[in-house]
């Protein structure tokens, strides 16, 4: 793949720079995915795929000196839309590219990643490519929007694929970094799971990675930088919480103003059960649904395997939960799926605005007791601040101190607006590739239209890289 051209000529490619295009109905299979009409990622998609499994970025006599530029996006609940942002300045992009010669004959590759504990289409992988077929790659992925609530997304199963299971004539031929852009707000998880890279990889770990070391390997290949919007945390805990609150409203359950709340979530038509044993000894469940002491078990699903994407809810109103012990499990009442495999669940507790998240999986074939998972056990105080806050996770700082295990801090380029993200990867090009300096890549903006304060953004996004000194490629040194 990666022969043909997604601009004719200079010509067209002028045309485009500054243009953007709809996104409405472009993603098309998402939104058949979403509405259930599919059950995962798109067949050439797939990371795993044994025609594909190892992603190609080939010279050719059409493209002699290729640039292998590898987009990774994080397509959970909270930056699922980045994407459609992206989709809709491709044509600018590559115009800009062409017109500009920042780069030589680049190949695109799209990347989308969720979480491997938690979705169903975790990891999502194109191919490198030169002409229209980067959009229909693009169109391709399933926005799934899930994420698993921890501050962690699966950047290290993109890492792990990009570094063991790309060949680049860029590395190999000319000894030359190709390009790696990770957009998103969450971290790595600290290990490359052995168990995840043969389930959506196919290869074989003796065991499981250091996340440290898969990213010392991607940057032997890549260029590697993150793009990472600012977002205020009452932005980023709306969007952790939203697809709770979305199945809550849809079933009639209370999400607000608690004292306690425990939500259970799968995604298939099982029926697994929500317990509590209160402090009055009361066990709240499927057949007593309705306590003394205020709690209510306010959404039951899946009693006849009737919902997909259920979700449980037991919930005490805001200043009616007793002091004392909690004690919440699951249990797997009935499969009504044909596979009585593992089924995976998360739960979420909130405690006077505190969060709590619980990740596990029911035993295959198990059911009733046997299939018992307590989920959280606690003694509650009210008004008592020493409650596990979760949405901690999210902060900036936290998350930046971890990508700092794993990048430069020079290479974590900080944007406020997602629109912003196009420019910011061609400006990271300009400077590493040593074609342009800030104030050049700066007057290109003007000259592309590129709105006044987006053009501040991508700036102030650049400063830190640009101050560090241009790196330019030296053959026979990858480690430049």
């Amino acid at each position: 793949m990666g022969d043909g051209n997604y601009h004719d000529d200079v010509r067209t490619a002028q045309e485009s720079i500054g243009t953007t295009r709809a996104a409405d109905t472009a993603f098309d299979y998402s939104a058949r995915a979403t509405s259930g009409h599919h059950t995962g990622v798109h067949p050439d998609l797939n990371p795993r795929h044994p025609r594909h499994l190892v992603r190609e970025s080939n010279d050719t006599e059409e493209h002699p000196l290729t640039t292998p530029i590898a987009v990774v996006m994080d397509v959970t609940k909270s930056r699922g839309n980045d994407a459609r942002v992206i989709y809709e300045q491709v044509p600018s992009f590559l115009g800009a590219i062409k017109v500009s010669g920042i780069v030589t004959d680049p190949q695109i590759l799209w990347v989308a990643v969720g979480d491997a504990n938690t979705d169903r289409a975790p990891l999502q992988v194109g191919h490198f490519e030169s002409d229209r077929r980067i959009d229909l790659w693009l169109r391709y992925i399933w926005m799934e929007g899930g994420g698993g609530g921890t501050g962690e997304e699966s950047y290290e199963l993109a890492a792990y694929k990009l570094a063991r299971q790309t060949r680049l004539d860029a590395n190999d031929k000319r000894n030359v970094k190709a390009f790696c852009f990770i957009t998103g707000d969450e971290a790595p998880y600290p290990v490359v799971s052995r168990e995840f890279v043969k389930q959506h990889m196919g290869d074989e770990l003796p065991a499981d990675l250091p996340t440290e070391q898969i990213f010392e390997e991607l940057q032997r290949k890549y260029h590697v930088f993150l793009i990472f919007p600012r977002a205020t945390m009452a932005q980023r805990q709306g969007a952790i919480d939203e697809e709770i609150r979305q199945r809550l409203v849809l079933a009639g359950g209370r999400f607000d103003k608690v004292s306690i709340r425990a939500s259970l979530l799968w995604d298939n038509r099982n029926d697994l059960d929500l317990h509590c044993i209160t402090p009055g000894g009361e066990h709240i469940c499927y057949s007593h649904k309705n306590s003394r002491c205020g709690g209510e078990l306010d959404v039951d699903r899946n009693v006849r395997g009737e919902d997909p994407k259920p979700v449980e809810n037991i919930r005490w109103p805001k200043g009616l939960a007793k002091p004392g012990r909690y004690q919440f499990y699951v249990e797997n009442y009935r499969y009504h799926e044909r596979d009585q495999g593992p089924i995976p669940f998360r739960a979420e507790l909130d405690i006077d605005g505190k969060i709590e998240t619980f990740k596990g999986e029911i035993p295959a074939g198990a059911t009733h007791e046997k299939s018992r998972i307590v989920l959280f056990d606690f003694v509650y105080k009210p008004g008592d601040a020493e409650q596990v806050d979760q949405h901690a996770n999210y902060e900036d700082a936290v998350i930046l101190d971890k990508w700092g295990k794993y990048l430069p801090k020079t290479h974590i380029l900080r944007i406020q607006d997602p629109a912003s993200c196009v420019e910011v990867m061609l400006g990271a090009m300009a400077l590493q590739s040593g074609k342009q300096t800030l104030d050049q890549f700066a007057a290109g903006m003007v000259e592309r239209r590129v709105p006044a304060d987006r053009q501040r953004d991508v700036r102030e996004a650049l400063e830190l890289f640009a101050r560090q000194g241009v790196f330019h490629e030296v053959a026979g040194d990858l480690f430049v």
